[in-house]
């Protein structure tokens, strides 16, 4: 039996998005079914859509977008004997030019080791509004921050999903956050516990007198080492979500200093989301702008796109064609 999903069917303008059938994907070994109960934007599917990130998606066409997802099993393949048929689980696919799928879909197939068992106190919505940008924040203050207890640290791009939950995130490990950004991003970083803000728009973030910060998390990917450097104790760690010719200059003259510059590359490990299915259980909200149907895919990215979204977007796609 085919499945639907929102595809394009080549590269180019959101608008294009439009209903398709697709076969029936089947779980190999290792791997599982997953019918799709709830997805969620990230700024890597409207990049996908316009061709300008094609390292993150296998260009076949009709090309269905979208990463994170929640659901449950609909069947296993060979050797799974983690998951059995009506398992709810959550997780992200590859940020892969090997991956041909995507989670704007009525299904998608995963491999057992890149998803997670979605906790029963937790909704569909939050399960996949966590996934990708959760991962990428812990991952980031985890890894490469190296994140302790007592540290300060500094987030950017706190109106999105990856910078709202590295708030929370940094919390968590004990850590005191500076959040930059604007208007309502500042208003929900306080919310989310943030100990100072400061608008990006009206003051010089990057500062001597607002630091010394252990760790610089440009989840807006919106500045420099260099910039943030007289900002950072030594020791310190700048890391950003994006690659940029700007970043390799930053990272080649990073080694003659006394602090660090690292890029995320986010993967979706069961470990990890684990943790955040965890966080989620005991009471942590992920901040949600809004719930929309499948078919208003577009319309969300758009919004998405211009900066209009605060907190993230999350796609309904069962009863959302």
């Amino acid at each position: 039996m085919p499945i639907r999903a929102i595809a394009v069917s080549t590269y180019g303008p959101l608008e294009q998005l439009t209903f398709v059938t697709l076969p029936t994907p089947s779980p190999g070994r290792g791997e599982v079914l997953v019918r799709i109960h709830a997805s969620a934007l990230n700024p890597s599917d409207y990049k996908v859509i316009f061709g300008q990130a094609k390292f993150l998606h296998a260009g076949n066409f009709p090309l269905v977008a979208g990463y994170d997802f929640s659901g449950a099993i609909e069947s296993v393949g060979s050797g799974v004997v983690e998951y059995k048929n009506g398992d709810e689980v959550f997780g992200f696919l590859p940020y892969s030019f090997g991956n041909r799928q995507g989670a704007f879909a009525e299904m998608v197939v995963a491999r057992v080791g890149e998803i997670a068992a979605k906790p029963s106190t937790v909704s569909h919505l939050q399960a996949a509004a966590v996934a990708t940008p959760g991962s990428t924040a812990l991952q980031s203050l985890r890894n490469l921050g190296r994140i302790q207890r007592g540290h300060s640290v500094v987030v950017t791009g706190v109106s999105g999903g990856v910078g709202s939950l590295a708030i929370w995130i940094a919390r968590i490990f004990g850590a005191s956050v500076t959040a930059v950004g604007s208007g309502r991003g500042l208003e929900l970083a306080r919310q989310l516990g943030a100990i100072a803000t400061l608008d990006r728009k009206t003051s010089n973030p990057f500062s001597s007198e607002h630091g010394p910060f252990d760790i610089v998390f440009d989840a807006a990917a919106g500045y420099r080492w260099k910039q943030w450097k007289p900002a950072l104790k030594p020791g310190g760690a700048y890391v950003t979500t994006l690659p940029s010719l700007h970043f390799f200059s930053d990272k080649f003259a990073s080694v003659f200093s006394r602090t660090r510059v690292a890029l995320v590359m986010v993967k979706s490990r069961q470990s990890d989301l684990q943790q955040l299915g965890a966080w989620l259980a005991s009471g942590l909200e992920v901040p949600l702008d809004s719930v929309i149907p499948l078919k208003d895919v577009a319309s969300g990215l758009t919004r998405l796109m211009k900066g209009e979204v605060t907190g993230k977007v999350v796609v309904k796609v069962v009863d959302g064609f």
